[in-house]
């Protein structure tokens, strides 16, 4: 909360009331209460309290201004403890509120300055919180964070803030377990949670920050159940408190869970009213909003409103992996190859956990684009964080990574291993392609019989999930395209299409370019993946 040592015009009994409502989430009372005080006596911690009510009201304007104005009023005053708090807040949020990364460092460089004579007081450590948040979320360096947060809680524990302390805990836990230690991270993370939400952090925005990064840490290793159970209380907390900025990160996340685990018509809803509630707003997590929709869009095969939506997430990693996955459903192999070489290479070694997903398409992408030695390394690297971290989803994708590396009966074998343990994580559309993918691999073996079953078990999923109802009659083809693409994702070849049907394989060939082109396709593998998820095969 506000430093109150400083002596001030206004009754202790004013400031007790804003700060009272400014910890219940009345914001109309605390911004009337926090801006009469900035009014009596102009004191900068009034100003302070007026950007903890913009930040909440998702107001940059407010937020960013009042922190200013403390900022101008401490430096005033000679405070280089407050105008360093202050310069700290606006290191982190005007990169939250779009102002751009380069001011973000500009400020907490200022404040670095200010507190070059105060090592071992709050503020210093506060400025290692903003420094470990910038380090994970914007540079991506989980090594740099850790460095970041353990100064934080040395200074935290130094000083006896306890506040501090917690924090910076949460966020050694979430470096430890974005570098793949997540026995342990997750404990620091439980811990952390279990103390602000029993009220050791009074602050609203830290308490709501741990819990998400929480959530952020069981998505990190795909822990579904327990990310949903989380997200649940913490909309209850935003429920009663009117935490509207939270609440939408809260429902960005759990979207992100109902998509994985195959639950597609909500995931869509919640992302829609999530999108709307962050309409005209400037926080980064829109864009997290906007990256799932695209990925969802992309996995309902709406490839070109897919692509569009990712184009506007920007460079997220997220996003750019679904783009070159998008790459890969057209058949565009080294487009794709190109696009997950170039990401990998900016997310670090021992980032190992954001690395996985990229990785998995990384594998895809190197086979198919003649890469062979660089998809087997990524598929190592794969195998080895998979091993290390021990989840069912990992181990899916590891062994996901190297049936692509092999041909039939380990082929088969490892779809099997990947489809199982998607299964045991919950995972219902990655289940579903591994069993497509299961399938493809048996017709080449010659087992039809098993690969007409895969394909069933495949449909069930997808039909579970609700991908795309609403668009199966209304694919755009022609009854004999129909029938191509039946035959076609059954393994047959263009001279065994004509023959089965009766066509000159020239006319086979036509239909399937079209076919192509109806669907924004570049490949068979895509096109027979179409016709399962859409009921066609």
């Amino acid at each position: 909360m506000l430093d109150r040592e400083a002596e001030s015009v206004g009754t202790s009994e004013e400031w007790g009331v804003a700060e009272a409502a400014l910890l219940a989430g009345r914001w109309d009372e605390a911004a009337a209460s926090f801006g009469a005080l900035a009014d009596e006596d102009a004191d900068p911690r009034a100003q302070e309290g007026l950007a903890q009510v913009g930040w909440w009201r998702d107001d940059p304007a407010v937020a960013l201004g009042a922190r200013e104005a403390a900022y101008r009023s401490f430096r005033a005053t000679g405070d280089d403890r407050g105008a360093a708090r202050a310069a700290s807040a606006l290191g982190y949020d005007s990169m939250l509120f779009g102002k751009g990364v380069a001011v973000g460092r500009g400020w907490l460089a200022r404040a670095e300055d200010l507190l070059e004579s105060h090592r071992d007081v709050p503020e210093a450590g506060w400025l290692a919180v903003r420094q470990a948040e910038v380090a994970l979320n914007v540079d991506h360096d989980a090594a740099a964070a850790l460095e970041a947060a353990t100064r934080a809680a040395e200074v935290g524990r130094a000083v006896g803030d306890g506040a501090l302390t917690i924090v910076a805990s949460a966020l050694v836990g979430l470096s430890l377990v974005r570098q793949g230690d997540v026995n342990g991270g997750m404990p620091l993370l439980d811990a952390a949670v279990a103390a602000a939400t029993a009220g050791d952090v009074d602050d609203l925005m830290w308490m709501g920050k741990i819990c998400c990064w929480l959530i952020n840490a069981c998505q990190d290793t795909r822990d579904l159940d327990r990310a949903a159970d989380w997200c649940a209380r913490v909309e209850d907390i935003c429920a009663e408190r009117d935490l509207a900025p939270l609440f939408a990160v809260c429902r960005t996340q759990y979207a992100s869970i109902l998509m994985a685990s195959g639950r597609a018509q909500e995931a869509e809803s919640t992302l829609v009213d999530v999108l709307a509630r962050l309409k005209g707003s400037r926080r980064m997590s829109r864009l997290d909003a906007v990256a799932q929709l695209g990925e969802l869009r992309r996995r309902q095969g709406r490839l070109a409103e897919a692509e569009d939506l990712l184009r506007q997430a920007g460079y997220q990693a997220a996003a750019v992996t679904s783009l070159a996955q998008l790459d890969l459903d057209r058949g565009e192999a080294a487009r794709a190859w190109s696009t997950v070489e170039e990401l990998l290479r900016g997310i670090p070694d021992d980032q190992a956990l954001e690395r996985v997903d990229a990785l998995a398409v990384a594998v895809a992408a190197g086979v198919a684009a003649g890469q062979p030695a660089e998809a087997r390394r990524a598929a190592a690297e794969l195998a080895e964080t998979a091993a290390r971290v021990g989840t069912p989803a990992f181990l899916a994708q590891a062994s996901a990574a190297r049936a692509r590396l092999v041909e039939g009966a380990d082929a088969v074998r490892l779809w099997q291993d990947a489809a199982r343990s998607f299964r045991a994580a919950g995972l219902a559309f990655d289940e579903a392609d591994a069993r497509i993918e299961l399938a493809r691999t048996l017709r080449v073996c010659g087992e039809e019989p098993r690969a007409t079953e895969q394909e069933a078990l495949a449909r069930e999923l997808l039909a579970l999930a609700a991908v795309d109802q609403g668009r199966r009659d209304d694919h755009g083809l022609t009854e004999r395209q129909v029938e191509v693409l039946q035959l076609l994702a059954r393994g047959l070849s263009n001279a065994q299409i004509a023959s089965e049907l009766r066509l000159s394989e020239h006319t086979v060939h036509r239909h399937v370019a079209n076919i192509y082109t109806t669907l924004d396709l570049g490949s068979r593998a895509a096109a027979a993946a179409f016709a399962v998820r859409h009921g066609l095969s």
